[in-house]
């Protein structure tokens, strides 16, 4: 009995052991799981952050390339703002989240290192662009402060380099009529833009040591290039082409008519010799081949003496010269208008000498600070700024409507910001739409006596009269008239501002960008960061 008593007392005391060691066991177990799950849930958040971040940034560098290529294409939006959705960029993606935004992105631009950042499209007065893309993730993480990583920001920022106008267009010298190229003349080229000489109506004769950084083209008439007359690109006629004494010609010399063209012995040709009638040169003859005083021994004296490669003669079916139209400039006020211009009666004087200088009109014209056009039309018997210390200081960009009468003389313009460029035009408007100059009741428009153009100063002459140029002229811009001449130590740099709405190429209006902003490319990348989103 007492054996059994302490058996059942032992049984007791073992199953309370091994139930304590079941409950230790799982209490230990519990802990395992707790902490296994924990650190499950832990990984999982931090997986999805990184996720998020990857896709944030992601979406953020995909809205800068965007921006880039929206603004390497003239699409620029208007308002300088470009966003898409998930949905936008993969068609595949549906439901609400196709509509979740993928990036946002703003642009600025600015004038000048030191200027402040202003929202929207450059335009052709901007030096640099900053981008500022934003992503988002499209999977948000999970974990705690995930949001510092559902969305990512870049900056980056750009040279911002314009493309020229389109309005910017044509020669540095278009003359209808028979142009005069003479004494001490240079045409100089500048960024990239030739100094071409186009004349539409009858021969061009230049002589006495004339330097044209660019094209000479004579679309219906002969070319004679005479003492010391050079051009740094083609010659170019629809008729026949005569050098004379010392020519340097760059280009091709190309004379499309059947008659004689002569190259002295002492010319020297880049290109080649395309002519369609025969060739004529009294330079030494060849040794070989050729050697005679006909046609092909003459072709063959012009290639020894001036270096050109090919010299062609009796060539049926040369390209013609082209020319493009004349193109008939009228004055609506409501073009200038609604492109942003101010109109101003001008009442005189109309004679601006010493004492007229001082009148409150003419100190005007350095006052203005918002393009502005001036008509002077009013001046019926000609307008004339000659006064030999008067300095109009451009503000902005003016625009003078005028008589067919014009006389400027010792004057300069200059533009109160060195690094600002500022456009002058003078136009007598051409009333008949007839692709030529319309000629009724015209004067004369004389550039006269030490006129100074200072850089950054642009200016074009535009009118269906006569422009003569005289006496020291420093002058950038460009001239389109009905003929125009130069005469006595003359300089012009071509700067081509054109006419708005006008395209010297054709007379068609050139087209605006697609979207906001001014055309124009990329430069180099200045600096790259990135950012912590706003909002994050």
């Amino acid at each position: 009995m007492m054996r059994t008593l302490r058996q059942d007392r032992l049984g007791n005391e073992d199953r309370g052991n091994v139930m304590i060691a079941v409950i230790g066991l799982i209490a230990v177990t519990s802990i395992i799981t707790l902490t296994i799950s924990s650190a499950t849930v832990q990984a999982v958040g931090y997986t999805s952050l990184t996720r998020a971040g990857v896709q944030s940034q992601a979406a953020a560098e995909a809205g800068a390339e965007s921006m880039r290529a929206a603004l390497e294409t003239e699409a620029c939006p208007s308002d300088g703002d470009l966003d898409a959705t998930y949905g936008d960029v993969d068609g595949t993606i549906t439901g609400a989240a196709a509509g979740q935004p993928f990036y946002s992105v703003e642009v600025e631009q600015r004038v000048g290192e030191s200027a402040p950042w202003v929202s929207g499209c450059p335009d052709a007065t901007s030096t640099h662009v900053r981008i500022v893309s934003t992503g988002f993730a499209l999977d948000e993480g999970v974990a705690e402060s995930s949001s510092a990583l559902d969305s990512a920001a870049v900056e980056l920022v750009y040279d911002w380099i314009p493309d020229v106008p389109a309005a910017a267009s044509g020669a540095a010298v278009f003359s209808y009529g028979t142009p005069g190229l003479s004494n001490n003349l240079e045409l100089v080229q500048l960024n990239g833009n030739s100094a071409n000489v186009f004349v539409r109506e009858g021969n061009i004769i230049c002589s006495n040591s004339v330097t044209i950084e660019g094209d000479i083209v004579a679309a219906n008439g002969n070319i004679v290039l005479d003492n010391s007359c050079s051009a740094l690109g083609d010659v170019w006629a629809s008729g026949t082409i005569t050098l004379n004494n010392n020519q340097d010609v760059g280009g091709d010399v190309i004379g499309a008519g059947s008659g004689l063209s002569t190259v002295s012995p002492n010319s020297t040709i880049g290109g080649g010799v395309y002519v369609g009638g025969t060739i004529d040169s009294w330079g030494p003859r060849c040794s070989s081949g050729a050697t005679g005083w006909d046609p092909a021994g003459n072709a063959c004296a012009v290639a020894q003496s001036s270096g050109a490669d090919p010299v062609l003669y009796n060539q049926a079916g040369l390209p013609m010269p082209v020319v493009p139209p004349w193109v008939d400039v009228d004055y609506r006020p409501a073009d200038w208008s609604d492109d942003g211009w101010d109109i101003v009666t001008y009442a005189g004087p109309c004679n601006i000498d010493k004492n007229g200088s001082q009148t409150a009109a003419v100190q005007a014209f350095s006052q203005y600070t918002s393009p502005t056009v001036i008509d002077a039309r009013g001046c019926s018997g000609g307008f004339t700024l000659w006064y030999s210390t008067y300095e109009l200081v451009l503000k902005t960009d003016l625009t003078f409507i005028l008589p067919t009468t014009v006389n400027l003389g010792q004057f300069l313009v200059r533009s109160d910001d060195p690094n600002s460029e500022r456009r002058l035009r003078f136009i007598t408007p051409d009333t008949v739409p007839d692709a030529q100059p319309t000629r009724t009741n015209c004067g004369q428009f004389d550039v006269n006596n030490t006129n100074t153009i200072a850089a950054p100063v642009a200016v074009l002459i535009y009118t269906p009269c006569d422009v003569r140029n005289s006496n020291q002229l420093t002058w950038r811009g460009h001239y389109y008239g009905g003929t125009v001449s130069f005469s006595n130590n003359s300089t012009l740099t071509f700067v081509p501002i054109g006419i708005p709405g006008y395209h010297f190429d054709g007379g068609v209006v050139p087209p605006p960008p697609p979207s906001g902003g001014s055309s124009g490319n990329l430069g180099d990348l200045l600096d790259y960061r990135t950012m912590t989103a706003a909002g994050s």
